[in-house]
């Protein structure tokens, strides 16, 4: 855990200066305890005494000798207040300057958690349920918050005001200061293993927190299969089985971080009942110095308290940080090399050459060797799991091949940057996702320089220019959550016109049609045969009737090429295109 909370600390070096100015207040508060202490015994000493002998005839406080009775009446009230004033400052200087050291600290680390979500490959996020890193982005961070705002900010005041408090008793009384300060550490054994329980125990309740966002997520976004299934009472019992662990879990940690306060107030109390017995048997201190002594042996402890509820903040934060660093340490499948250079403009080919890749034990690609000619339309056909998507991943370098090459104009890919060989594509996948801003910030996501003319230009090459305008506000009319506002064809026809408005040399359609309704479809291929010509483009396709035009098809299947040429060729060679052929052209005169 100690390792976590000091890589969380590095979030917080660069605001080490507010850090410093609520250290500054805190000392200020610190004073103020010490001086309310030290000025306890003598000031109630002197208004009861008026300087005089007293309490068992023992001798007036030198420095207060010089002060008359009248002074003191008014003198203590108001030093008293000056000191409160003094601690009211420490206490609003110390809260701001923590707050704002907390909320500089956390937006830090929610940029860098943003950044590595933003930089890793869909298939690495895919890995990981969308609720379970929600939750890192709101209950782990929050943890992580709360401990640099209560936490450090606690041991910073509550140990310096233990020095302070020390040092009063110390200068009281040496051999009772020296007892009490040797109570602490007997303290250490328990509360160490204690704080370990409470530890494990809050790392499990963030765990099954996780689980919970998780399902809740898949819940709303799969209400209707629930329902029509019947499945609430499943979905229920999966839930309360999350709930009860977390509940648990977070019990045992409580439990456990009970158990550090009491030890401490047991001890206290021991200390201190310790402290009077001796000085009752032995008169060995005057009785203000007593007064003195046992008030800063109440304060002393109770900051020792309180560093021991707030080690609770610091477990939270521990558990949370090792999972959002197991999600910052991740690192996407395909990093720059060092003095990657930008990629150039494509002139003749893209090119996969003899690529291996797999999922864990199962291969996907097996020597697969494309060629993409820059002007030409390629199509990918074949069977579900043959490979085909998984190309794409490769190509737009969200994957890198286990073997082979893929190589822009002959040169190998790893050469350039990432992001400039992504720059090339512009992808249109089989669910068409929008955001839930304008129309107009939807397509501008492609090119946000791109001018008002630039957009509409490219929304009528796709076919969408005449439904937008038809809209409520036109371009400027918010499409909602995922675009659910619009129907499935004209969301894809705006993330066609978006691909258009990207300018990117070639185009990737990944199934663009085959969740549409033929209507949808009809009007999505019209809009395709105004963009496709002359463009460089890969269309992977389910319905063989959608890509008879494209200038090769290629079968793929079990990760290989097992044939390709045109529409014609390809059915007068009677292979496996022509097969399939025949079968979706039964299929559809079945249907009809």
């Amino acid at each position: 855990m100690f390792q976590v909370l000091r890589r969380l600390l590095g979030y917080a070096r660069p605001h080490v200066g507010v850090l410093v100015a609520a250290f500054l207040c805190m000392a200020l508060l610190g004073l103020g305890t010490g001086a309310y202490a030290y000025l306890m015994g003598p000031a109630l000493r002197f208004l009861l005494s008026g300087g005089e002998n007293g309490f068992g005839g023992a001798q007036p406080v030198p420095w207060l000798s010089s002060v008359s009775r009248e002074t003191a009446l008014w003198g203590f009230p108001v030093v008293m207040l000056i000191v409160g004033a003094i601690k009211g400052v420490g206490y609003l200087g110390q809260f701001y300057f923590m707050g704002l050291f907390a909320q500089k600290t956390v937006a830090d680390l929610r940029r860098a958690l943003f950044i590595r979500l933003t930089s890793l490959s869909p298939a690495q996020l895919g890995r990981e349920r969308t609720g379970d890193l929600l939750s890192r982005f709101t209950s782990d961070v929050q943890a992580v918050e709360a401990a640099a705002m209560y936490t450090v900010g606690s041991y910073l005041r509550d140990s310096l005001q233990i020095v302070v408090l020390a040092g009063v008793a110390l200068s009281l009384s040496p051999l009772l200061g020296g007892l009490m300060l040797c109570v602490l550490p007997l303290a250490a054994l328990p509360a160490s293993r204690l704080t370990r329980k409470a530890l494990k125990g809050t790392r499990e309740g963030q765990v099954q927190l996780g689980h919970i966002a998780g399902q809740l997520q898949e819940g709303l976004g799969g209400m209707r299969t629930i329902q029509a299934f019947n499945g609430q009472a499943a979905e229920l019992e999966r839930f309360s089985s999350h709930a009860r662990e977390h509940e648990e879990a977070l019990v045992r940690a409580a439990w456990a971080r009970g158990g550090v306060p009491g030890v401490m107030e047991v001890l206290a109390a021991a200390a201190l009942a310790g402290a009077l017995a001796y000085a009752a048997a032995t008169h060995a201190m005057e009785p203000e110095s007593l007064l003195s002594f046992l008030t800063a042996v109440v304060l002393v402890y109770q900051p020792v308290k309180d560093l021991g509820r707030v080690t609770q903040f610091a477990m939270q934060a521990g558990a949370a940080g090792e999972r959002l660093f197991s999600l910052l340490d991740q690192r996407h499948p395909v990093e720059d090399a060092p003095g990657a250079a930008s990629a150039p403009a494509l002139e003749r080919e893209l090119r996969l050459e003899d690529v291996v890749f797999s999922y864990g034990e199962r291969r996907a690609l097996d020597g697969l060797t494309l060629s993409l000619p820059v002007g030409q339309v390629v199509a990918l056909v074949g069977p579900s799991g043959g490979g085909k998507s998984t190309l794409t991943q490769l190509l737009l370098r969200f994957e890198r091949p286990g073997s082979g090459r893929f190589l822009l104009d002959g040169v190998d890919a790893d050469r350039y940057t990432a992001a400039s060989v992504r720059a090339k594509f512009a992808l249109v996948t089989q669910e068409p996702l929008l955001f839930s801003g304008s129309v107009l910030e939807n397509l501008r996501m492609a090119r946000p320089d791109a001018s008002r003319e630039d957009v509409e230009a490219a929304a009528r090459v796709a076919h969408a220019d005449g439904f937008i305008r038809a809209l409520p506000e036109g371009y400027d009319t918010r499409v909602g959550e995922r675009g659910a506002k619009l129907s499935g064809g004209q969301r894809q026809r705006l993330c066609i016109a978006r691909a258009v408005l990207s300018r990117a040399p070639v185009l990737v359609l990944d199934e663009a049609t085959s969740s549409l309704d033929p209507e949808s479809e009809r009007e999505v291929q019209a809009a395709l045969a105004q963009v496709l010509p002359g463009r460089t483009a890969v269309v992977i396709a389910h319905r063989l009737s959608t890509v008879v035009d494209a200038d090769r098809i290629c079968v793929v299947e079990a990760g290989k090429i097992v044939e390709q040429g045109r529409h014609e060729e390809l059915l007068a060679r009677g292979g496996r295109y022509s097969a399939l052929w025949s079968l979706q052209s039964g299929a559809e005169r079945g249907a009809a």
